[in-house]
């Protein structure tokens, strides 16, 4: 994929698709992971057909698992992820969305392109 030409809903629709392609047990693929300070795990990067992909958890989730699944009122989940190719066109912001039980985080598109070329498996937010 050129991701100079490609449009970002395109983009996110290819890597949707790759990460897709990976299966139910894509969580044992990662080749990188981002935890907040309380340990949960609130991204990760995936090496994919299209490249590497991040997915990072966009709602609040559970605390354990006894909790509810969070719903919206019109059924909808509140617990969404978003997909994206690691590259993208120097004209988008180099945040990526993301959050957990402990409230909504900050990714750098840049500092995860440069642990996942350092072939980081961890990475742990301050």
């Amino acid at each position: 994929m050129d991701i100079a030409t490609t449009s970002p809903t395109e983009r996110r629709k290819l890597a949707l698709a790759a990460v897709k392609e990976l299966g139910p047990n894509r969580t044992e693929k990662a080749a990188l992971k981002v935890r907040c300070p309380a340990g949960h795990t609130i991204a990760a990067v995936y090496p994919t057909s299209e490249g590497p992909v991040v997915v990072s958890k966009s709602g609040p989730g559970g605390r354990g698992n006894r909790d509810r699944e969070s719903t919206g009122h019109h059924g909808d989940k509140l617990n969404s992820e978003f997909v994206d190719t690691l590259e993208a066109t120097q004209f988008e912001d180099d945040d990526i969305p993301s959050g957990c039980a402990c409230g909504p985080k900050g990714l750098s598109r840049t500092k995860l392109q440069a642990a996942f070329a350092a072939q980081e498996h961890v990475v742990n937010l301050t």
